[in-house]
């Protein structure tokens, strides 16, 4: 891959307990949190964005460490701003990368999930929006993020799209890495792979992005499930967390808080939906607006808050309480058809 000159290079932070955290950007969504093991065999969670592989290099300098001198390198899931630069990676290091069993088979070559995956934002675009122009606003904006890729790929000649993994994870597994026993929980709902590792006896949990500073994305178009993710978060709830460490945004100062208020935010928003619902017929997009504010429209955020409320209306349609109106494929609303 070609060395790129960046503007700047993050800063890398020690964040106590003998962790390190730099931020590296991306055109998707927030900068994406990559935490640093430096001890022993030097280890990562996460590695970032395939076009700012050269930008986690240079900040990895900044405390004495490389991408060679990093041994083990675990994802917390597959989606493009945590996993794209495996595409890369393995032409910089001899790290031994590690993922959720299944995840590399079920997603096989990269770039051809990544367009599933745009071909699924797409069609949210098309179900929730009637009006033409509406439907062009928005596919320009999933565009924009493709082109970045794109240009990316065209760009770099050291890209194997096919997904490998040295070790594939399972609950259970316990990998000495970074100087620490890392252990690995099975955490699905965002998506259909994600994991969540710790480290042993010290009760720090990196959560990749299960528990954010806001309502993580939930794409039940493609593989993340919204009664999973309720789950999940049940489960990590009942956990003795003393350190909540994100792969967006800042570490939230009561671990249990953070989870408690993600959950009930959830659940105000089901509420807010099925009031909706009950009152007259919605689509999507309309959907979206009302109950998560006009604000949404014309923020970053926007395609993901439709993502959020289809599936809580995919769970709803599941559950026989919603059924799809489809009177201009694929445009489609839904209306309330439960007895309560």
């Amino acid at each position: 891959m070609k060395i790129y000159h960046y503007d700047s290079i993050p800063d890398v932070k020690e964040i106590g307990d003998g962790i390190f955290k730099t931020e590296i950007p991306q055109p998707f969504y927030a900068p994406n949190n990559i935490y640093i093991l430096p001890d022993g065999e030097p280890a990562l969670i996460d590695s970032g964005y395939l076009a700012n592989l050269g930008m986690l290099q240079r900040a990895l300098r900044k405390i004495g460490l490389s991408l060679n001198k990093i041994k083990h390198i675990f994802y917390t899931h597959n989606h493009l701003d945590h996993l794209s630069a495996v595409l890369t990676i393995r032409y910089y290091t001899d790290a031994k990368l590690y993922a959720m069993k299944g995840m590399a088979s079920g997603i096989g070559n990269y770039l051809e999930h990544v367009e599933m995956f745009n071909r699924a934002s797409k069609r949210l675009v098309y179900k929730g929006h009637r009006v033409p122009e509406d439907r062009k606003r928005e596919l320009s904006r999933i565009e924009e993020g493709n082109l970045n890729l794109r240009n990316t790929l065209s760009r770099g000649t050291r890209i194997d799209p096919i997904l490998k993994f040295d070790i594939e994870l399972v609950e259970g597994d316990v990998i000495h890495a970074g100087g620490r026993d890392i252990g690995f929980l099975h955490t699905p709902g965002h998506n259909l792979w994600h994991l969540t590792p710790y480290i042993l006896e010290e009760n720090i949990f990196f959560t990749g992005d299960l528990v954010l500073q806001n309502i993580s994305s939930i794409y039940a178009e493609i593989d993340g499930n919204l009664e999973d993710y309720y789950r999940s978060l049940e489960r990590i709830s009942k956990m003795s967390i003393r350190r909540l460490l994100p792969a967006h945004g800042p570490e939230p100062e009561s671990p249990q808080k953070a989870i408690k208020l993600l959950h009930k935010t959830l659940q105000i928003l089901e509420r807010g939906v099925i009031r909706r619902l009950k009152e007259k017929e919605y689509d999507l997009s309309a959907l979206t607006l009302e109950a998560m504010g006009e604000k949404v429209a014309n923020s970053g955020y926007y395609n993901t808050a439709m993502a959020i409320l289809h599936s809580m209306v995919r769970k709803f349609i599941d559950k026989g309480w919603v059924e799809i109106i489809e009177t201009e494929p694929p445009y489609e609303t839904y209306r309330w058809i439960a007895e309560t």
